[in-house]
């Protein structure tokens, strides 16, 4: 090839000044040529490497005797055939076509992990939630509630027993493996929610004294708060705040360490109790909630009662059907299920 000439500056070795130089590139050798054109330095052409380009900074070239030398004459650095070995990549920071197809495919990689891993790594995430964990939740979401909508019950002291009485009775009939956990019922009252009811990933389940006071039939408060059990044994409390958190926390939670994200939700916990169970979910924890009852010895079709006494209508204030779907199906796929049994 013909000689390509560089201009640039050099730092000698063992030295700190800077002298513009060139640096002319032949077939077989390289001499490096001070502003006079006195010759400095003189190396076999094998011996000289440029670094990897990045952008438009200089290019730097370390020779043999440890002298330094770079250019940004990037145009004739690009004839030489050692320069090829940073081509590629300048060349891939440049804008191209293919970027689009980068882009198509990057989105679908994400939607296949979205709806084939993300189901799997929810899973793994919630066994291995530990219990101290799920009360800390517990804790932090009651908190926020409270500081954001909640206040205390005006239930009596002798009601407020009966119905603790009757949650009692429910959680003896649970699954053997579900009673390692701490469940507690916690009353509040909520202007403007009205007859509602939720449970928390740790067993903690709140009912509103609207509920309690509209519904004195001790089948439906049972049918109800069988309900609430079933998302807390069945985890669907876990398993929505997992996928809504997405995969950081998943992976952090995995891993142990579990960082500021989750510090947050537990210190302000309003997270949980904004979240709004599927469809799949509502139905399960209808069939559980039915078996639970019956077993505890309550008429499971209380449930159908509840669902019947509230309007299932867009504006009414009545707080079940702002977190649960409507009640028209529900109610026929009860008694599906009471038939059944």
């Amino acid at each position: 090839m013909n000689t390509v000439t560089l201009n640039g500056w050099a730092y000698l070795a063992q030295s700190s000044k800077r002298i513009a130089c060139t640096l002319l590139v032949s077939d077989h050798d390289a001499v490096l040529n001070d502003q006079d054109g006195q010759e400095v330095l003189r190396l076999p052409r094998s011996n000289l490497r440029f670094e990897t380009a990045l952008g438009d900074a200089p290019r730097r070239a370390t020779l043999p005797d440890g002298t330094l030398f770079e250019t940004t004459d990037h145009t004739q650095i690009a004839t030489l055939a050692d320069a090829n070995t940073g081509a590629t990549l300048s060349t891939a920071e440049q804008f191209h076509p293919r970027l689009f197809l980068f882009v198509i495919a990057a989105i679908v990689g994400v939607f296949l992990v979205w709806r084939f891993a993300l189901p799997a790594l929810v899973w793994v995430a919630v066994a291995l939630t530990p219990e101290p964990l799920r009360d800390a939740i517990d804790k932090g979401s009651l908190q926020a509630f409270d500081l954001a909508v909640a206040e205390p019950t005006t239930l009596s002291a002798e009601k407020q027993e009966e119905v603790r009485e009757l949650f009692e009775n429910l959680v003896a009939e649970l699954p053997e493996k579900a009673r390692n956990r701490d469940f507690n019922l916690e009353f509040r009252a909520i202007p403007g929610i009205g007859p509602n009811a939720a449970a928390l990933p740790g067993g903690t389940v709140v009912i509103t004294d609207a509920l309690v006071k509209r519904f004195p039939n001790e089948n439906i408060i049972a049918s109800v708060l069988g309900h609430e059990l079933g998302h807390v044994v069945e985890d669907h409390g876990l398993t929505q705040l997992y996928r809504s958190l997405g995969f950081f926390v998943l992976v952090t939670l995995i891993a142990g360490d579990t960082g500021p994200i989750l510090e947050d939700i537990l210190l302000e916990g309003g997270v949980i109790m904004s979240l709004s169970f599927s469809r799949d979910h509502e139905r399960s924890a209808d069939q559980f909630g039915l078996r639970l009852t019956e077993e505890a010895g309550y008429d499971p079709a209380g449930l159908i009662g509840f669902f019947e006494a509230l309007p299932d209508s867009g504006n009414t204030d009545d707080g079940w059907f702002s977190t649960h779907p409507s009640s028209g199906s529900r109610i026929e796929a009860i008694e599906e299920f009471l038939g059944n049994r």
